[in-house]
């Protein structure tokens, strides 16, 4: 099946090239985005939390439930790197196995090897005459050929969510600061008018001592006056109150609006922290920048298939030192022996071996950077459903009934 990647601006033609400004581009993108994500982790911890009133049972419920999703979400990330992990876990441990191999098996192996490289070698100089598939991208294709099409998906998958995301973020961003200076300006206008209370308080009191100067020195008639400062007292308060009161109305919306955002907010960079660190996983395990380049690159490599599939001097006899190495292997119990048939060159090659090595522990280090982020998430989201749980006895019954829904988090 093939797959048609060239979405975005001119469509480029069967054997082109992508051009070095369009991987540079990318490339500086990509590393920008791996720089924003540990931004978000070292400057917001894992997410920002909610200012929720938990007097309010609703409300309370309300974010219990949004506690809940967040970790059943990544509950969810943390079992697909899981297995990834594992698999790259048990690569490293067969490596282990061969070199703890006898000497015998070990000598074995370094033959069988040499044999397959020597004549690998004559194959691939006619590869290179004309295709251009690095070596590094011609190793991954032949590790996860079968996987490529899938992986072709899900990488346009999270290129296009990227895109999705990253506008998202903009949009919250701008509108919690503009909640944020909406509440300033309910602010202000509150302590404009305990200003005006207190002033009007101080005419007042001035107008009383002055009316009854007059009335007691001079005996004066101040009903007049008197009234009519009381029904000028009486009318700047009830706006004032009305004001206040229409004010206190705004801010209980703006700060809903204000948590619903941060909420958004939350969800939106966990997304975003796994999706870049399954875009540098992906594209660093095909030695590729985006999604139209593997299809570039796998189509090149089919084509380059079809064309050594022609060129079948010495196949026999590697496919017989093949057969031998794959005894061999599973003799001393290595697990995934298919993957040293293209990995031969590490087999009589130590500073291959420890490129090889030193690919997979990159590959584990990314998914266990990933698993520790999502495992921090979760248990900041506990963390905080405890310190709820700890303030009430109904609060505790609300946990335990939310936490119910999320299962075995182990």
């Amino acid at each position: 099946m093939r797959f048609k990647l060239f979405r975005f601006g001119r469509k480029k033609k069967k054997n082109e090239e992508l051009s070095e400004e369009e991987y540079g581009s990318l490339g500086e993108e990509r590393s920008a985005e791996s720089a924003e994500v540990e931004k978000i982790i070292k400057n917001h911890s894992y997410f920002e939390k909610e200012n929720v009133d938990l007097k309010n049972a609703p409300a309370r419920i309300a974010y219990l439930e949004r506690l809940r999703d967040t970790i059943m979400e990544g509950k969810h990330q943390c079992e697909e790197v899981k297995f990834e992990y594992g698999r790259v876990t048990s690569y490293l441990k067969d490596i282990q196995l061969i070199d703890q191999a006898q000497d015998e098996d070990k000598q074995e192996i370094y033959d069988c090897a040499k044999r397959i490289v020597e004549l690998s070698e004559m194959r691939k100089a006619i590869r290179h005459k004309r295709y251009q598939i690095s070596d590094p991208q011609r190793k991954a294709l032949d590790r996860f050929e079968d996987d490529v099409p899938h992986d072709v998906e899900k990488l346009l998958e999270f290129e296009d969510l990227q895109v999705k995301i990253r506008g998202d973020l903009r949009k919250l961003n701008g509108e919690k600061a503009y909640l944020r200076s909406e509440k300033e300006d309910i602010n202000r206008r509150q302590s404009t008018l305990r200003r005006i209370s207190k002033a009007l308080a101080v005419i007042l009191s001035v107008a009383a001592i002055a009316l009854g100067c007059l009335l007691a020195y001079w005996q004066v008639d101040i009903t007049v006056p008197f009234v009519a400062t009381a029904a000028f007292a009486f009318l700047i308060a009830a706006i004032i109150m009305w004001e206040a009161r229409k004010n206190r109305m705004e801010m209980a919306v703006t700060e809903k609006k204000e948590n619903r955002a941060v909420f958004l907010t939350n969800r939106v960079k966990i997304k975003y922290v796994n999706n870049v660190r399954a875009l540098e996983y992906l594209t660093g395990k095909y030695a590729v920048r985006n999604a139209t380049e593997l299809d570039f690159v796998y189509s090149q490599y089919r084509d380059a298939k079809r064309e050594w599939a022609r060129q079948r001097e010495g196949t026999i006899q590697i496919e017989e030192n093949h057969e031998i190495l794959i005894q061999v292997l599973r003799r001393i119990g290595v697990r995934d022996r298919e993957i040293w048939f293209t990995q031969a060159k590490a087999l009589i090659d130590p500073s291959e071996m420890v490129e090889v090595r030193h690919e997979l522990n990159q590959r584990r280090q990314k998914l266990r950077e990933q698993l520790d982020y999502n495992t921090g998430v979760m248990t900041e989201c506990l963390n905080e459903m405890d310190k709820i749980r700890r303030k009430k006895p109904e609060y505790e019954a609300d946990v335990e009934r939310v936490l119910a829904q999320v299962g075995d988090l182990k």
